[in-house]
C-alpha cells in the first residue's frame, strides 16, 4: 500500500501544478471528501512557486552571507589554533561531523515526508510545498535559483555555527585548545550541512555537474545520482540522508526509519504519511475527470 501510494506521486510537474492548486484551495479537512474544484479556475502554481521564491529574494542572500561570514570566522580560528600532532583525532572528528550533518539531513527529510502535511502551521506552505514538489517532479530542484537552493540549509548551518564562533571569540587560547575538537565537530557539521541542497541538486543531474563535484561523488564525499535515485524508487523509505549519503548505509542496514515510525505510531497513535493517500485520491479523481493524455505518469 505504501509503495502504491508513493509511486502514484511520481508525476510530472503538470500534475504538481494541479495538486498544489487543489491543496491550497482546501479550507478545511472536512472538504477532503469533495473535490469540487475546476482546475481552469485556479492560478498556475508555477507562478505560485515563483512568487514564493522571489517574494523575499533579498533575505535569501542575507542568510547566505551570514552563514558564509560565520564559516570564515570558524575555520580561520580553527586554523589559527591547530596543532598538527592532533591530526588523527581531527580527521576522525571531521568524519564524525560529516556523518552528523548527513544524519540531520535524513531526520529532517524523513520527518517532513512522514509526519507533516501542507496544512501544518508555519512549515506547511513553506518547506512542505517544496518537499511535495520534489517527489512529484524530482527535477524541479535543478531549476531553482542559487539563492533559493542555498538559503534554507544556511539557516540551520548558521545556528550550528554560533557555538563554535562564540567559543573562538570568547574563550582563552588555553580553553580553545581544550575544546578544539568540539569546535571542529560543530564547524564541520555546519559547513557540510550548508551544502545539502546544492549536492542534492547535483544528485538529480546526469550532466552539468562540475568535474570536481563528480570526483567528490565518486569518493562518496557528497551525494551521487546512483546513490540517491534509489530513494525515488519503491519502497521510497530508504536513503533519506541527502548530504553525502554516508549515514544511509548503517541506518538502512538496521531498518532505522521503519522502526522509528513504528515506535512513534505506538506511542502517539499517529499514522505515517496519511497525507499521501489524500493526495493520491485527489490526483486520481482529477485524472478520471480528464481522461485525455493530459496527465501521464512520469518515470524518474
Amino acid at each position: 500500500l505504501v509503495s502504491f501510494t508513493r509511486a502514484s506521486l511520481r508525476l510530472r510537474s503538470s500534475d504538481f501544478i494541479i495538486t498544489i492548486k487543489i491543496v491550497l484551495k482546501m479550507k478545511s479537512r472536512k472538504k477532503d471528501k469533495q473535490l469540487g474544484i475546476n482546475p481552469d479556475d485556479l492560478l498556475d502554481s508555477e507562478e505560485l512557486i515563483e512568487k514564493k521564491i522571489n517574494k523575499g529574494i533579498a533575505h535569501h542572500y542575507v542568510i547566505i552571507a551570514v552563514c558564509f561570514v560565520l564559516n570564515i570566522i570558524a575555520f580561520s580560528g580553527l586554523y589559527k589554533h591547530m596543532q598538527i600532532e592532533r591530526l588523527p583525532a581531527m580527521l576522525l572528528v571531521t568524519f564524525a561531523g560529516m556523518l552528523a550533518a548527513d544524519f540531520f539531513s535524513g531526520i529532517v527529510h524523513w520527518f517532513m515526508e512522514t509526519w507533516m502535511t501542507i496544512d501544518t502551521p508555519i512549515f506547511g506552505k513553506t518547506l512542505m510545498l517544496t518537499f511535495r514538489e520534489h517527489h512529484i517532479d524530482p527535477l524541479a530542484v535543478t531549476r531553482r535559483p542559487f539563492a533559493f537552493v542555498w538559503s534554507q540549509p544556511c539557516i540551520t548551518a548558521s545556528l550550528c555555527f554560533t557555538l563554535p564562533v562564540y567559543m573562538l571569540l570568547t574563550y582563552t587560547p588555553e580553553d580553545i585548545q581544550k575544546s578544539y575538537l568540539i569546535i571542529l565537530f560543530f564547524s564541520v557539521s555546519a559547513a557540510v550541512g550548508s551544502t545539502t541542497n546544492q549536492v542534492h541538486k547535483w544528485s538529480h543531474l546526469r550532466t552539468g555537474v562540475p568535474r570536481w563535484a563528480k570526483l567528490l561523488q565518486k569518493c562518496h564525499l557528497i551525494l551521487s545520482f546512483d546513490h540517491h535515485h534509489i530513494h525515488h524508487r519503491p519502497p521510497y523509505m530508504v536513503k533519506y540522508c541527502i548530504t553525502n549519503g554516508l549515514a544511509n548505509y548503517p541506518l538502512d542496514l538496521i531498518d532505522f526509519w521503519n522502526k522509528l515510525e513504528w515506535v512513534i505510531e505506538k506511542l502517539t497513535g499517529a499514522k505515517p504519511r496519511q497525507d499521501d493517500m489524500q493526495w493520491c485520491k485527489k490526483l486520481y479523481q482529477l485524472s478520471d475527470r480528464n481522461t485525455n493524455s493530459q496527465y501521464p505518469h512520469m518515470e524518474y
